[in-house]
């Protein structure tokens, strides 16, 4: 018998698997993407809100010296104190906020649109063998490692050329600046380092989306699945047959032994006389109609009628009556109308042998 942990993995990953790896927070994912979206974003935030937050951070420096200068220092106490670090915090969140909420937003989308809302737990988990050096070596030195090294060592160089290349552009047209103030010369150079920003930005975003779909083709490679293994999920989904087989043969053996017993309590066995049984009882002060608790075709009707004669229950032959008991109930259920006659006169005859009546 072949390996089976040698088969080749050829069969595409079934919704069940994809299911269970995204519980597990494995989905195909490039971290170069949301590292492109978040640089992007955060420079637009930056570029966007930057007149905005130091308008404001200028605003309260104002202001905070203006209150600061009616008292002297020798008048300082835990008031003015507390006011500085309002103003800190203030000036903080002014320059801080409008950029790290940029960043949080885009961090979200560039995951989202790779893979959806996805909200798990297990990437979080303590697991010891990360911590492993020789699982670490392992990983550093295996094909995935190696191929990311390479591919962070040509997005490096394509970053580098590009910089390298804005950067000397800007240096050929910046001849103007000899006679700009310090406003001017920090506003150029602002802009310029926005444009390098923007630049990388936008390169690593289309090395990203490559990425992603590189990413996806090695996620479905990774995920794919052996014959056996789509056997085994389906035996787990559908249940084992051989294990259910056995099941319901428990349960058959159990529903005739319980049937067995029913027949012990019958008032008359109808036959006909190889091929059907059925059992009867009947209590007319607690029944409505006569009752089947036990039938059989063939094997069991023979079994039925072995069991009765052991316990002294009559058989009574009639053709008809017994193939039509047979075909119409079920066990548990009372005998119908158009029955009810000919089921009757077979009690009757019954009781009339044990001395009873009807």
């Amino acid at each position: 018998m072949a390996d089976e942990s040698l088969e080749e993995k050829t069969e595409e990953a079934s919704p069940k698997k994809r299911e269970d790896m995204r519980k597990d927070g494995k989905v195909a994912q490039s971290k170069d993407l949301v590292a492109a979206v978040l640089l992007l974003a955060t420079a637009g935030g930056i570029y966007g809100a930057a007149q905005w937050s130091f308008r404001g951070v200028g605003t309260l420096f104002e202001s905070s010296f203006l209150e600061l200068g009616k008292a002297g220092v020798r008048e300082w106490n835990s008031n003015t104190i507390i006011g500085m670090a309002n103003f800190s915090f203030k000036s903080f969140l002014w320059i801080v906020a409008p950029v790290a909420g940029a960043g949080f937003l885009a961090g979200v989308f560039g995951n989202v649109l790779q893979f959806g809302l996805l909200w798990t737990t297990k990437p979080l988990e303590p697991d010891l063998n990360k911590l492993n050096p020789i699982n670490g070596l392992g990983r550093i030195f295996s094909m995935d490692g190696l191929f990311d090294l390479f591919k962070a060592t040509v997005k490096l160089t394509i970053v580098g050329v590009l910089t390298y290349f804005v950067f000397i552009r800007w240096l050929g047209s910046s001849g103007y600046l000899w006679d700009a103030d310090v406003q001017g010369l920090l506003l150029a150079l602002g802009n310029e380092v926005m444009t390098i920003i923007f630049t990388i930005g936008g390169a690593m975003g289309v090395m990203a989306v490559g990425d992603f779909f590189f990413q996806k083709y090695r996620f479905e490679e990774k995920i794919k699945m052996t014959k056996q293994e789509v056997r085994e999920e389906r035996k787990q989904i559908d249940g084992n047959p051989q294990v259910e087989a056995r099941i319901r043969a428990i349960q058959r053996k159990f529903a005739t032994s319980k049937m067995m017993e029913a027949v012990k309590t019958a008032d008359v066995i109808i036959t006909n006389p190889t091929h059907f049984a059925v059992a009867l009882i009947y209590d007319r002060e607690n029944m409505m109609a006569p009752k089947v608790v036990a039938k059989g075709m063939d094997h069991m009707a023979q079994r039925i009628k072995k069991v009765a004669r052991d316990n002294g229950i009559p058989c009574v032959e009639n053709v008809p009556l017994a193939r039509a008991l047979y075909k119409a109930l079920k066990i548990g259920q009372f005998i119908s109308k158009d029955l009810y006659n000919a089921v009757a006169e077979v009690l009757a005859y019954v009781y009339r042998l044990r001395g009873r009546n009807l």
